[in-house]
């Protein structure tokens, strides 16, 4: 299982969050022009703003950076040269020529106690992505940049030919200071330093002289108001009113217990990209054989051993990293982003329209006696709902593939969903498979 937590102090919590897509040259706002939220949405602020594709990327403002002809953002000659030093590399410096997107700043219209920023992008050998978030607070002045994530998809560190490997993909620790904590890959405010505005920037990476590029895609960011366990207010109506259940592959992760000790040793640790894997392969999208050559699963599906590789921090030392899940899901062509969702019956959209997710959640034995095990952070996929309401999932903790499925009682699955993780969910789909239709009169989460 993966070690996340939900994260706690005595000021603020998790909080539920949302999406809003931008449109190219405008503004994003929490409140969409002309909508008026109704009294359950008012508190449950939640809002992702994204910009996907060169014509929405072109809102914010670039620096040596040029549009490519697949759509994305990519380096071009003449910007600033810096060095990097990858901590858990040979301890040598690089130069890298780079080129820097910035987003426009983005009205929340309510303070921020958290954010999660995610990213598509492509990084062939030696080239990598930066994602940083600031906020704007009401008195007008801007936190520092914080570093959400450094990303790379790939992992040759020392290619054969001499030339400049990968980076090891990494959060960064120690980003704490008086207006916000910087957890992994979460940033939540202090008290009354809460943003009411902020920007993204995403800056590109090459080595000094190369001729190859990383590409820009998309980027997303969601922000939202905390919101304390006592606001759940119960479990919401079914609205399929039958039984839906989407094609998914069932993978456990504990037939790979004891694989790869430097990757966490296995199963107990992996619950995060095997759920990714599952989603993934469900779409028939799937790792290359020559990819899985020389990977060591005994009990078969070298490919969650390869998704965890491929999703690996290096600085948390874990494969559940929420964006660093979306990056890789990207690799296999899919649209991919970190929300939040407020409800199963939002879920319920999802899965009508062809959508599994992946939903965080940790729970204790008493509160999810169905599950016959606890845990303290958890990824399981949704894959549809039965007759009844009841959530049907395919939880990798199962002993076996076959084990994998199971049904949850919908009143404490819902419960430990929204109150431990705040309805965290990952979103990924192929471009030719449309989002559902947002629910009026709340802030958009997708």
């Amino acid at each position: 299982m993966s070690v996340r937590r939900r994260l706690r102090t005595t000021a603020f919590a998790l909080a539920t969050t949302g999406a809003l897509v931008m449109q190219a040259g405008i503004t994003a706002s929490a409140v969409p022009a002309g909508s008026a939220p109704d009294v359950a949405a008012s508190d449950n602020r939640i809002t992702l703003t994204a910009w996907d594709g060169v014509r929405e990327l072109r809102a914010g403002e670039t620096t040596n950076l040029r549009a490519d002809a697949r759509g994305g953002l990519v380096l071009g000659r003449g910007g600033a040269v810096v060095e990097y030093t990858d901590p858990f590399g040979d301890g040598g410096a690089v130069r890298y020529e780079t080129g820097r997107w910035t987003s426009p700043v983005v009205e929340t219209r309510y303070p921020v106690d958290e954010s999660v920023s995610s990213w598509n992008a492509r990084t062939p050998t030696g080239t990598w992505v930066e994602i940083e978030f600031r906020g704007r607070k009401a008195d007008g002045a801007w936190t520092k940049w914080f570093v959400m994530g450094r990303w790379a998809s790939g992992d040759d560190f020392s290619p054969a030919d001499g030339s400049v490997g990968d980076i090891h993909r990494t959060s960064v620790n120690g980003q704490a200071d008086d207006d916000a904590y910087l957890f992994t890959d979460t940033y939540v405010a202090k008290s009354g330093h809460e943003p009411h505005a902020f920007q993204t920037r995403v800056t590109l990476y090459r080595p000094e002289g190369a001729r190859v590029s990383p590409r820009l895609d998309a980027v997303t960011t969601m922000t939202n108001e905390y919101l304390p366990d006592t606001h759940y207010t119960g479990t919401s109506d079914f609205t399929l009113g039958r039984e839906v259940v989407l094609d998914v592959p069932q993978f456990s992760q504990n037939i790979h217990r004891g694989e790869y000790p430097e990757f966490g040793g296995g199963g107990q640790v992996w619950c995060s990209p095997t759920s990714s894997t599952m989603v993934v392969y469900s779409y028939g999208r799937e790792v290359p054989p020559e990819e899985l050559e020389g990977i060591e699963a005994p009990n078969g599906d070298p490919q969650v051993d390869y998704a965890a590789m491929n999703t690996w921090d290096y600085a948390y030392e874990g494969a559940g990293n929420w964006p660093f899940n979306a990056a890789y899901a990207n690799r296999f062509g899919l649209t991919s982003f970190v929300t939040r969702l407020r409800s199963l019956a939002e879920a319920e959209r999802f899965v009508a329209a062809g959508i599994p997710l992946v939903l965080s959640i940790n729970f204790t034995a008493e509160e999810m006696p169905e599950a016959g095990y606890e845990t303290d952070g958890h990824l399981v996929v949704l894959r549809g709902f039965t007759a009844d309401g009841d959530p049907i999932l395919n939880d990798p903790h199962g002993a076996t593939n076959d084990a994998v499925r199971v049904v949850y009682t919908r009143e404490n699955f819902e419960r430990v969903w929204q109150t431990s993780t705040d309805g965290l969910t990952y979103v990924y789909h192929p471009k030719d498979v449309d989002l559902p239709r947002r629910v009026p009169g709340l802030t958009p989460n997708w």
